[in-house]
C-alpha cells in the first residue's frame, strides 16, 4: 500500500533519508502525516519498525480510509478556492506556507520552484521585499518585523502598488488553531475611480459639467461591479453546487434500492461527506454574501406562525430521527421583518439546538416583550458555560470537537441578526440547556385570516413529473430519485425537448431548474409549453439565494427549492403539488 507519490520517495532516498536515524524517521513520519493525519503516521511508523502492537491489515483499512476522506475534502476546498477572485495564502503555526491559489500565484508571478508546499513564509517576504511588492527598506527588519506580528496573531491590512500599476489590499488574520490567513485583493479599479473622485472636487467650481459626468461614469461603475459580484457568487453557487446535488440525490436513490442493505454503511458515509462539503459550500457563500453586502433586507409584516409551523415541520424528522421530540408553540402575532433572512436564523439556531442535544426535547415559541417579539429556541443540551459564549459566535468556534460542522452557522445567524437590526440573546445553564433569542418588531395583522399551518407529508410520490435541467447528471440523479418514490419521470433540457417530452405524456408537476442554457430560465420555459402543461403544478429549483429569483418564481405561482436539493423537503413538496394537481 502507498502513502506516498513515487516522485516524493524517490526525493526522501535521495537525501538521504532511507538511512534509520532520528532525523530521516522524523522527515518521513512528517511526510506521512500531511497525508494521513499525525496519529496514523505515529502507528505507521510503530508498524513498520517492528512493533506489532496492532494488526497491520486494520491499520491499513483505517489509514485508507482516512485518507481518502482527507483527499475528497481537499478537492472540495480546493474548488472554492480557486474559484475566488482573491488571492489566498495559508501558513500553519510554524510559519511555513500550506495551501494557496491560483490567483495568489498570478498576483505575485513567483519564480519555478519558489511557491512551495513547507517553504517558510520568510523567504517569500524577502523574495517580495527585494522587487519591491511590499515596501521599501532592509529587508531582514521588515521581515522580522512582519513575522512578529503573524506570531502574535495580529490581525493587519495594508495596500501596496506593484511595478505594474496594480492596487492591491492585503488583509491577514490568525487562525483559531495557529497560523496566518493572508487574502489579496486587486483594487486597482476602486482606487482609480476614488482618485478620479478627488481631482474633480479639486476642480469643482471651473469643471461641474467634467466633475458630474466623472461622477456618472464613476456610479455606472460601481454598478457593474456590482452586479458583476452578484452574477460571480450565484454562478459559484450554481457551478459548485450542481455536481455536488447530483452526487447527492444519486446516493439517496441508492439507499432506496433492494440491495442497499449490504452497502448502507458506505451509502451513510458517503452522504455524510457529501452533506458535510454542502455545509461547507453553503456557510462560505453566506459568509461571502454578507462581507460583500449581497445579502438585501426586504422587509414586510406577516404571520409569525407560518414561519415557525414551517420551521417546526421542516425539523421534526430531523428531531425524531435524534429521538428528540420538537414542540413548536401556537402563536397569532404578526411581525415587521425580513422572512427569509429571519427564516435564516432561526434554522441555524434550530440546527443547532438539535445538533448539540443528546435526549430530551427542543422547544420554539414566542414571547411578548414591549412592542415586540422575542423568538426562542430552548433545548435540554449540555448547555454553554458563561467564558464561551461570546467565543461560540466567533467563525470556525465548535465547542464539541466530536460534531460535524465547520462553527460558522451561529456567526452566520448573528451577522444576519445585525443587518436585520435584531437584537439577539443567548442564555445558558452548563448540565440544563440553552436558550437562543432574537427580538423581532411586532407588526399589525392583515385583516385576512390566517390559512391552516403547512404540514410536512410522508407519503411517497405519485404521478408523472417532468425534470427540466441543463445539467445531465443532475437530471439523471433527480430523475433516479423520483423514480424510487414510484413517480415516473421524463427528463428535457431545453424548450425543445420539454415540448417533446409533453407531447409524449402530459404531466403532473414540472421541476424546473432556473438557471439553463443560452439566457434561458426555467419560468420563461414554462411560459412556451402549452396551456395545459404550463398549468401543471411546478416547482423551481435554484442555487440563487438572491430576492429577484425568489419574487419572481413566488409572481409565477410556483413553489422555489434552493440546491442543494434536501431529499425530504423536495418529497415532501412533491407530494404536496400532487395533491393539488386536480385543484
Amino acid at each position: 500500500l502507498r502513502f506516498l507519490p513515487r516522485e516524493r520517495v524517490a526525493a526522501l532516498v535521495g537525501a538521504g533519508v532511507g538511512v534509520a536515524q532520528p532525523a530521516a524517521i522524523t522527515a518521513v513520519e512528517h511526510e506521512l502525516a500531511a497525508v494521513v493525519g499525525a496519529a496514523s503516521a505515529r502507528l505507521l511508523m510503530r508498524v513498520a519498525r517492528g512493533d506489532r502492537g496492532g494488526q497491520l491489515d486494520t491499520v491499513v483499512d483505517i489509514v485508507g480510509e482516512a485518507s481518502r476522506d482527507l483527499r475528497f475534502n481537499q478537492r472540495v476546498l480546493e474548488a472554492a478556492l480557486e474559484n475566488m477572485s482573491q488571492g489566498i495564502c495559508v501558513v500553519d503555526a510554524t510559519l511555513d506556507v500550506v495551501a494557496w491559489n491560483r490567483r495568489y500565484a498570478e498576483l505575485f508571478d513567483y519564480p519555478p520552484g519558489l511557491l512551495a508546499l513547507g517553504r517558510p513564509v520568510a523567504e517569500l517576504m524577502r523574495h517580495n521585499i527585494a522587487r519591491g511588492l511590499l515596501g521599501e527598506g532592509d529587508i531582514e527588519a521588515r521581515v522580522a518585523r512582519r513575522l512578529a506580528h503573524m506570531r502574535a496573531g495580529t490581525p493587519h491590512l495594508s495596500e501596496r502598488r506593484f511595478a505594474d500599476g496594480t492596487i492591491v489590499e492585503i488583509r491577514g488574520n490568525p487562525m483559531p488553531a495557529g497560523g496566518f490567513v493572508a487574502t489579496f485583493t486587486d483594487v486597482t479599479a476602486f482606487r482609480d475611480a476614488e482618485r478620479a473622485l478627488t481631482r474633480a472636487n479639486e476642480t469643482l467650481e471651473q469643471r461641474v459639467a467634467e466633475r458630474t459626468a466623472a461622477l456618472a461614469q464613476a456610479s455606472a461603475a460601481a454598478e457593474r461591479a456590482n452586479r458583476d459580484k452578484t452574477r460571480f457568487l450565484a454562478a459559484v453557487s450554481h457551478d459548485l453546487a450542481q455536481p455536488l446535488q447530483a452526487a447527492h440525490l444519486f446516493t439517496h436513490a441508492l439507499a432506496q434500492r433492494e440491495d442497499a442493505a449490504a452497502h448502507g454503511d458506505t451509502i451513510a458515509r458517503i452522504d455524510g461527506a457529501l452533506s458535510s462539503a454542502e455545509a461547507l459550500l453553503g456557510s462560505l457563500l453566506d459568509m461571502s454574501r454578507l462581507e460583500a453586502g449581497g445579502m438585501q433586507v426586504q422587509t414586510q409584516a406577516f404571520a409569525a406562525a407560518g414561519l415557525l409551523d414551517g420551521l417546526a415541520a421542516e425539523f421534526t424528522l430531523l428531531a425524531r430521527d435524534k429521538g428528540l421530540q420538537l414542540r413548536c408553540v401556537a402563536t397569532r402575532a404578526w411581525l415587521h421583518s425580513d422572512p427569509q433572512l429571519l427564516r435564516r436564523v432561526l434554522q441555524n439556531f434550530l440546527s443547532n439546538a438539535i445538533k448539540y442535544t443528546r435526549h430530551g426535547r427542543v422547544l420554539l415559541g414566542c414571547r411578548r416583550v414591549a412592542g415586540d417579539l422575542r423568538i426562542e429556541v430552548w433545548d435540554s443540551g449540555a448547555g454553554i458555560a458563561a467564558a464561551d459564549q461570546t467565543a461560540i459566535f466567533e467563525e470556525f468556534r465548535r465547542l464539541d470537537r466530536g460534531t460535524s460542522g465547520l462553527g460558522l452557522g451561529l456567526s452566520i445567524a448573528q451577522r444576519i441578526a445585525r443587518l436585520l437590526k435584531h437584537p439577539l440573546t443567548l442564555r445558558s445553564w452548563p448540565g440544563r440547556g440553552s436558550v437562543f433569542a432574537i427580538t423581532v418588531p411586532r407588526a399589525l395583522a392583515a385583516p385576512a385570516p390566517r390559512g391552516a399551518p403547512p404540514t410536512i407529508s410522508t407519503l411517497a410520490p405519485r404521478g408523472h413529473v417532468l425534470v427540466v435541467d441543463n445539467d445531465a447528471a443532475v437530471a439523471n440523479a433527480t430523475c433516479a430519485l423520483l423514480e424510487g418514490w414510484g413517480c415516473t419521470v421524463a427528463t428535457a433540457h431545453d424548450v425543445a425537448s420539454a415540448r417533446a417530452a409533453c407531447a409524449q405524456r402530459a404531466p403532473d408537476v414540472l421541476v424546473l431548474d432556473y438557471h439553463l442554457d443560452a439566457g434561458l430560465d426555467g419560468l420563461a420555459l414554462r411560459a412556451q409549453l402549452a396551456p395545459r402543461d404550463a398549468r401543471a403544478p411546478c416547482l423551481v429549483v435554484s442555487a440563487d439565494h438572491g430576492h429577484a429569483v425568489r419574487a419572481a418564481v413566488a409572481a409565477a405561482g410556483c413553489q422555489l427549492l434552493h440546491k442543494p436539493l434536501k431529499p425530504l423537503a423536495l418529497r415532501a413538496l412533491l407530494s404536496r403539488l400532487l395533491a393539488t394537481r386536480g385543484d
